[in-house]
């Protein structure tokens, strides 16, 4: 039986994640797309019902919503391989795939359904990223903005290797998106 494959598009925010997902998708050709962002009616909702602001920054999302929301995108694609071969998720997974825990829980969940994980982990300088901010202008960006020099000093941009090594065996693979 032909194994399927589920490609993960991680990294922080503006560093070229849309723009790789569908370079790869449109290179791949039939492939079930999932974008993060495509929840956000759900994540939204949940927030309200809470009671709290929306902030997918917050600890209440992290703590509360982010686990509910990454492991259904990856059921969605899961269950899309019952009809195609490949599933691309695109969304940051920034804590996910330096939690070498989590992530070889997800390889072996992933490998008993015959499903190979590969992860795409792009990155840019904190000036490009900056600037694409500003130049996208999106309301999840504003408090991002408005405390640039705190919110970086939150972000590993640098590549997950140690999940390549431990985890993947190969199937990591990085893209500088600065240029």
């Amino acid at each position: 039986m032909k194994r399927k494959k589920i490609v993960l598009v991680a990294g922080p925010p503006a560093t070229g994640k849309n723009y790789i997902s569908e370079k790869i998708a449109d290179a791949l050709g039939h492939v079930a797309y999932f974008d993060k962002d495509d929840l956000v009616d759900l994540v939204n909702c949940s927030f309200n019902i809470s009671g709290k602001e929306v902030n997918r920054d917050s600890e209440f999302y992290i703590k509360n919503i982010r686990p509910a929301e990454y492991s259904t995108i990856i059921r969605l694609a899961e269950s899309a391989l019952l009809f195609t071969d490949v599933a691309l998720i695109n969304a940051p997974f920034l804590g996910e795939v330096r939690d070498l825990e989590y992530m070889n829980s997800l390889k072996a969940q992933l490998n008993n359904n015959n499903i190979q994980l590969f992860v795409v982990w792009t990155y840019a300088t904190t000036q490009v990223v900056h600037e694409r901010m500003l130049k996208r202008n999106a309301s999840r960006d504003k408090w991002k903005l408005e405390n640039w020099d705190e919110y970086v000093k939150t972000v590993d941009y640098s590549p997950p290797f140690d999940l390549n090594k431990k985890v993947l065996n190969n199937k990591l693979f990085v893209i500088d998106t600065s240029t």
